[in-house]
């Protein structure tokens, strides 16, 4: 076996453990890992979680039963080669009709308990129904499984999460390079994605505009950048499943002594914010401070929605530690864990500025793990 795949073997039969596991405390017989094919940066996808393959196709799961026994079901028939390929599932079946598939995999293996559902959240109601019925009734949700068990993305994936910064600060180094005025946002865009995607991004969730006076962080336009703008880039590359945010800030030209004063708050808040990702802290604490500097500095209305709703995330189809980073999160950050800190901010003078770092969560301290400055940047002064 080769040393990268004997790897992922290994890594997947430690979360095979883990499920079989909770699948017992649970009174459980099997559980079906679920996928639409639909994605977000802002969702664990389970069957990716499970099997290692991106889902594609109306609908994909993995069948995993109480001894360990696992199944794939994908949709498409001419993808069975990428899938055999990328995944430790020895079974995988081509099912057109996917609850009749679902309902005979059953019956093969035997399974005569609950099924639990891990996608639950996602599956469409006619599906789910149509698999109640057919299961005469032995289903169940079972998404706090993967809530719990995808919380870490596991040192294993500190090397992808580490590429995956890399190509976030080549990204943004292009927004330096390549920004000229009169171009149209959406071209610097295109040059942003090309250059990460060049690199070995296999996505990218990317907002970069610019703009006089920005109200919040919005996709590209067709407006042409102007002497004195200010470019927001939100830039979010994946590898191997795993995403890496990098928030920043440029003017195209020289600083204003007023936009300067602004963004020293800005840089005010991440350092303060940063000492609080602690093990042990809460991720409310995250939030509080920041939301304590800017109203120090006279933003208290401007900490709340409309112009301001959430200080970091997490993010991955492979992990996520928590949703959002809000003052009322009284989730613990643990070490292992990795998200996104950001203050971004909307305040009156300047409109809407941006700076912001994925953290791997050390021992005693949050590693930021793009090489990136938290700085305000400049292009052309």
């Amino acid at each position: 076996m080769q040393p990268e795949r004997s790897q992922m073997v290994a890594s997947f039969n430690t979360k095979v453990r883990s499920i079989r596991q909770a699948m017992k405390e649970q009174g459980l017989s099997a559980l079906l890992f679920y996928s639409t094919g639909q994605l977000s940066m802002l969702e664990v996808n389970p069957v990716l979680w499970i099997s290692g393959v991106l889902p594609m196709g109306p609908h994909t799961a993995v069948l995993l039963t109480q001894t360990g026994e696992a199944a794939m079901l994908i949709s498409l028939s001419w993808d069975q080669g990428r899938v055999r390929g990328q995944t430790w599932i020895p079974e995988v079946r081509t099912a057109e009709r996917f609850v009749d598939a679902v309902r005979e995999l059953v019956r093969q293996k035997g399974l005569e308990g609950k099924l639990g559902i891990v996608g639950w959240g996602f599956m469409p109601a006619a599906v789910c129904k149509a698999l109640e019925k057919a299961l005469e009734g032995r289903v169940e949700a079972a998404d706090s499984i993967l809530k719990s068990l995808a919380r870490f993305p596991g040192r294993e994936a500190l090397p992808a999460l580490e590429r995956a910064a890399q190509i976030a600060d080549i990204g943004f180094a292009a927004v330096l390079k390549k920004a000229k005025l009169g171009m149209p946002e959406h071209e610097l865009a295109a040059e942003v994605e090309y250059a990460m995607r060049s690199q070995g991004a296999e996505d990218n969730f990317g907002m970069v505009s610019a703009s006089d006076h920005a109200h919040c962080t919005h996709p590209p336009s067709d407006r042409r950048i102007q002497a004195g703008d200010i470019i927001i880039a939100e830039i979010t590359p994946a590898v191997e499943g795993h995403f890496v945010q990098l928030c920043r800030t440029a003017v195209m030209g020289p600083v204003a002594p007023l936009l300067r004063e602004k963004f020293n708050i800005m840089e005010e808040a991440m350092e303060k914010s940063l000492d609080r990702v602690r093990p042990g802290a809460k991720v409310g604490e995250v939030s509080r401070v920041m939301n304590e500097v800017f109203s120090a500095h006279g933003y208290e209305k401007y900490c709340r929605p409309p112009y301001m709703r959430v200080r970091g995330h997490g993010l991955g189809f492979q992990s996520i530690p928590f949703p959002e980073i809000v003052d009322e999160n009284e989730a613990v950050i643990e070490e292992g864990m990795c998200f996104v800190v950001h203050p971004n901010q909307y305040l009156p003078e300047t409109g809407y500025l941006m700076l912001g770092d994925t953290v791997w969560v050390e021992a005693d301290a949050p590693r930021r793990l793009t090489q990136t400055p938290m700085e305000l940047f400049t292009v052309g002064a």
